[in-house]
């Protein structure tokens, strides 16, 4: 698929879908498979040597592969005891692949997903008795994943709820890191070109650090009261220091109401110090909870995002959005259709 097309791999309750927005604005939807396999929670992953070979996790059904850009998939779950898929990355250098899951773990594969193996050190932490999910039966989820950009063998993990871990040895060992952040972490996100530089995205909104996670600061100004972080933080190495993701004014247990998250997007400049709360173009209050964003590889300013209506929007200027597509089932995870910047 050429790179300039508009494109993007949308994971939902009912299944894998590509998005391909035309000229006039407007986006299509055709389905790829993977509607018996529980739904997605983590955004599909682009291989980064060859843009045909995708891997899909999935919530019921653990992990699949694809060498066909999607036309054809098959399960991919040697070595994976937990099939419930919360976060997937790859190391864009080597190729190697992790994945988290709930219960809260990590599994790694180095042969392009063929095989994996358990990152059993994570299940020795004296603090996994702690851990635990928001929601009955109340099991933890590795919700987030981030490689080191400087040094890839660094993996962070965010758990919902049970802080955050870290590796330094690319997940043989690892530690708790339970000072200075919540217990409910959603997202982790590493910088580009602010060398030890993360933003954490928890039920109280956005926490930075700036030497590798060691301490962490509060990071919401900006945010107009939307604090809890239902998406995805979304980066590119093209615009060091400019962040993008969503908040909402309250957490799951308000969402029926009325006036649902009252959800807008949000976007820092100066790589998470501060933001700017989004609402140009979008209904208010928003109701429903974005819980996908990609960037639109074919813009700078462009960015898009799917939300729990079904709604998938678009920002071309990274301040005003509009609907390009309506119809989906609870978009929960979206990727562009080339593989992420190097």
């Amino acid at each position: 698929m050429a790179a300039s097309k508009q494109a993007w791999y949308a994971g939902t309750n009912t299944g894998l879908f590509l998005v391909e927005r035309g000229p006039d604005g407007r986006a299509s939807a055709r389905a790829l498979g993977l509607d018996d396999s529980g739904g997605f929670r983590a955004p599909l992953v682009v291989d980064c040597d060859d843009p045909r070979r995708l891997y899909a996790g999935t919530t019921r059904a653990g992990m699949f592969r694809s060498d066909d850009a999607g036309e054809t998939w098959r399960d991919i779950n040697q070595g994976i005891t937990y099939k419930d898929i919360w976060s997937l990355t790859q190391d864009p250098v080597n190729g190697t692949l992790y994945a988290g899951t709930s219960p809260a773990s990590v599994f790694r594969s180095d042969d392009r997903g063929e095989t994996w193996r358990a990152c059993d050190a994570l299940w020795q932490l004296p603090s996994t008795r702690n851990w635990h999910g928001p929601v009955a039966p109340y099991i933890s989820r590795l919700k987030g994943l981030t490689l080191g950009d400087e040094d890839p063998n660094i993996v962070f993990g965010a758990i919902e709820e049970g802080w955050l871990v870290r590796s330094r040895d690319g997940g043989q060992t690892w530690e708790q890191l339970d000072q200075g952040v919540p217990h409910d972490s959603h997202s982790i996100r590493c910088v580009p070109g602010s060398p030890g530089t993360l933003v954490l995205g928890s039920n109280s909104g956005w926490l930075r650090s700036t030497d590798g996670g060691q301490s962490w600061t509060e990071a919401n100004v900006g945010l107009n009261g939307r604090a809890y972080t239902p998406a995805p933080l979304v980066t590119r190495a093209s615009r060091p220091g400019v962040l993008f993701s969503a908040g909402t004014a309250c957490g799951p247990g308000d969402w029926r109401r009325a006036a649902g998250g009252d959800a807008a997007f949000c976007r820092s400049d100066d790589a998470g110090q501060s933001w700017v709360s989004l609402t140009a173009g979008l209904p208010k209050p928003m109701a429903a909870i974005p819980r996908a964003i990609a960037v639109d590889p074919t813009n700078p300013d462009g960015y898009v995002a799917g939300s729990t209506d079904g709604t998938v929007w678009a920002t071309d200027d990274g301040e005003t959005f509009c609907p390009i597509l309506e119809g989906l089932v609870n978009v929960m995870a979206l990727t562009p259709t080339t593989p992420a910047e190097h």
